[in-house]
């Protein structure tokens, strides 16, 4: 079996093992899509209960401590050890709980269930770099909605004093059945454990206690006390507002909404109450020595504190908690609902995740390095060998003995040359370049050979055959004419014809000349220049304008026929000693750039001709392209013009465009899956980025690694 053979089959595997790896993906983030609603409305409601214990406290003096901070998956939340997660009974329940019920049990040295929950540490196992996710995304589990947890550990007696108990879990692996506690149950014994002490007294109870003989410094509690009630208020209304745009975006009933408004204009009312508490309480302190004027203040104050009933929320907060309460509980119930709730179904996916990612990755390293590295090197490496050959001015290397001729008219673009009959072909390979003769000379990259019938045939990537049609040329245009001969000759090219992209005999010859330029930029944009993970070094192919990127006008269409170069290239860096165009016809350039969304990308981009142009004259080209010239160039300003034969990119490009060639090729499991891997499973292929606007970003490759992929299936002749 041919080299070639095996690593298409080799190729199949490893899209195989990824597709494995990227359903396990999916899955996680279709259970994370069912998770949603119900976390954004868990994590939504939690500082409204936190709201409703100030309030509590500032009516009576007692409440429970806030919640843990929650964001959905902890995003932007700091990691937390397993002590935070300890010592939950004086504070709200918070999202901890959920993770309590859903996770394990633990075990004594006998094997008996001992109500400690058991939590996973939090480890990041890699980050995409891909389009599909839009670059460096990491892949963080387990995802608990408190953040990261610093690392594994044990919360002793959490089971049984939360929601899910271990009778509960007996029975609902007995029946299939399970029964669990509600969140606003769990609250309110914790409500219940709260103790009054001397100092659980309101603030409106400490201004009842002075009167106008009391001393001006015993109203300093009170002044400081309201100032800080109205910010308290205040703060907490803006809380209850986005919750309420949270559940509302979630499908929230129209009662908890409307309980959320209510409320919110009820701390508002506070704050004003608070306010003036606060402003008559500032010195010289006059309504103090005034007894109706104190006994307004008192009255105000305990307003503020209870605005219904004295000594209890109000009824605006009161509704709010009854209603905010149902919306709690039915989110909890929703995502630990036994045995398929979206929590429970995400964790068991991230811990099963955690194992096969090891074992996986192992995989890929470890067949990469026996297989598909190995391979990659030995069918390209006839490639770079018969590129060298001809740069170096010798035989080309295939094996053809005796006098080869080509028994059939052959156009450009034709992926065939049937050869003569009698002629051995078993020791041709992939990679190897024929000499084509004639009127219309160039050279044909083979990728094997075949027999139909009596006709044998060189497989090929589709012939360049110079199509100049000036009258005084020789041969057809395009044509390469039966009878030509096809051998592996040396050629004699110079380096001012490669940098020029012409042939210096004249037009008819350029074909052997913008192969090799075409073929030079393709094990560029597979291996990088200078080589790269695979241990090849494709042979440098002289190019102008040596090491220069070149900014480009935008925008930068998808499916742009046309790019223009933002200024002139100086001539006296070009690399010549003649004028030459920054780019030559079939070579392979990276274009790279921001979209309006301020992402970056970086495709491919391969050129048809390069001119010289006033923006009068591109722009009298407009109605015959579909890219039109940029406004800024003006009709007697002269700018560079680039044609192109293709260009691929998922987006227009808006800003910071420029054109490139400085290709630093892909891994072989990039190359062989097709995808944007993560680092650690395809350190070869290079992660770049760009600092925009202070901010380090990706910049995304699906483009150019599709390209790239591309032109190796090509020459493997495998469908694309």
């Amino acid at each position: 079996m041919s080299a070639v053979k095996r690593l298409s089959m080799e190729l199949d595997g490893w899209q195989a093992a990824w597709k494995q790896l990227e359903a396990f993906l999916d899955r996680m983030d279709g259970v994370a899509d069912q998770d949603a609603p119900h976390v954004q409305t868990v994590c939504a409601l939690l500082p409204v209960f936190n709201v409703i214990e100030r309030a509590r406290r500032r009516a009576v003096g007692i409440a429970l401590a806030p919640a843990l901070s929650a964001a959905p998956r902890g995003e932007g939340l700091p990691a937390v050890s397993v002590g935070a997660l300890v010592g939950t009974e004086g504070r709200l329940p918070g999202v901890e709980e959920l993770e309590f019920a859903a996770g394990t049990i633990g075990t004594d040295s006998d094997g008996k269930l001992t109500g400690a929950a058991l939590l996973a540490g939090t480890v990041t196992l890699f980050a995409f770099r891909d389009e599909k996710h839009g670059g460096e995304v990491a892949v963080r589990v387990p995802t608990y909605d408190f953040g990261p947890l610093s690392a594994s550990g044990t919360v002793e007696d959490a089971i049984d004093a939360g929601l899910f108990t271990t009778d509960q879990r007996k029975e609902a692996a007995e029946s299939g059945i399970a029964e669990l506690g509600t969140w606003t149950g769990l609250r309110s014994e914790r409500r219940a454990e709260l103790k009054t002490t001397a100092e659980t007294v309101s603030l409106s109870s400490v201004l009842d206690g002075l009167s106008v003989t009391s001393a001006s410094s015993a109203f300093d509690p009170v002044a400081s006390g309201a100032a800080t009630r109205q910010s308290e208020c205040l703060a907490d209304r803006d809380v209850l507002l986005q919750a309420k745009a949270t559940v509302e975006e979630q499908g929230a009933t129209p009662e908890l909404t409307d309980a959320l408004q209510r409320a919110a204009d009820s701390l508002q009312a506070s704050a004003t109450d608070y306010g003036a508490v606060a402003t008559a309480l500032q010195p010289p302190r006059t309504v103090i020595a005034s007894v109706p004027g104190l006994a307004s203040l008192k009255t105000t104050l305990r307003r503020a504190d209870s605005p219904g009933i004295p000594g209890q929320l109000s009824n605006e907060l009161t509704t709010l908690d009854i209603e905010a309460g149902k919306g709690m509980d039915a989110a909890v119930e929703a995502r630990l609902a036994y045995p398929d709730g979206p929590l429970r179904m995400l964790r068991t996916l991230e811990w099963s995740l955690r194992f096969h990612w090891v074992f996986r990755q192992r995989w890929f390293e470890a067949r990469n390095r026996i297989a598909l590295a190995p391979l990659m090197r030995q069918v390209l490496q006839p490639f770079c060998d018969s590129l060298t050959r001809v740069l170096a001015g010798q035989s080309t290397g295939i094996p053809l003995v005796g006098t080869v001729l080509l028994v059939k008219d052959t156009p450009t673009q034709a992926t065939a040359l049937s050869v003569t009959p009698t002629v051995d072909l078993g020791r041709v390979q992939a990679g190897h370049i024929a000499q084509v003769g004639g009127d219309r000379p160039t050279l044909a990259l083979v990728l094997g050979w075949e027999v139909k019938g009596a006709e044998k045939r060189l497989r090929i990537a589709p012939l360049n055959v110079s199509i100049a049609t000036d009258a005084k040329l020789p041969g057809v245009a395009g044509l390469v004419r039966s009878g030509s001969p096809v051998n592996g000759n040396a050629v004699s090219l110079s380096t001012q014809e490669l940098l020029d992209g012409h042939a210096a005999v004249g037009p008819q010859a350029d074909g052997t000349v913008q192969e090799i330029i075409t073929l030079g930029a393709k094990l560029n944009l597979l291996l990088g220049q200078g080589g790269g993970a695979l241990g090849l070094v494709p042979p440098a192919v002289a190019a102008p304008y040596p090491g220069q990127t070149f900014n480009l006008l935008p925008p930068v269409d998808v499916g742009a026929t046309r790019l223009f170069l933002d200024g002139m290239p100086v001539a006296s860096t070009s690399g010549s000693s003649q004028p030459v165009q920054m780019a030559r016809p079939g070579e392979l350039l990276l274009v790279r750039g921001a979209d309006e969304e301020g992402t970056w990308w970086q495709g491919v981009a391969q050129v048809d001709t390069v001119d010289v142009r006033t923006g009068a004259a591109a722009r009298a080209d407009d109605e015959v392209t579909t890219t039109p010239t940029p406004l800024c160039c003006e009709d007697d300003e002269e700018v560079v013009v680039i044609t192109l034969r293709d260009l691929q990119l998922p987006k227009a490009l808006v800003r910071d465009v420029t054109l490139r060639r400085d290709f630093k090729g892909f891994g072989g499991p990039s190359l062989a899956t097709g995808v944007m891997l993560p680092i650690e499973l395809d350190p070869g292929t290079a992660n770049i980025t760009v600092q925009d606007g202070g901010v380090t970003k990706t910049v995304l490759r699906d483009p150019e690694l599709r390209a790239a992929t591309t032109v190796l299936k090509s020459w493997l002749g495998v469908p694309t």
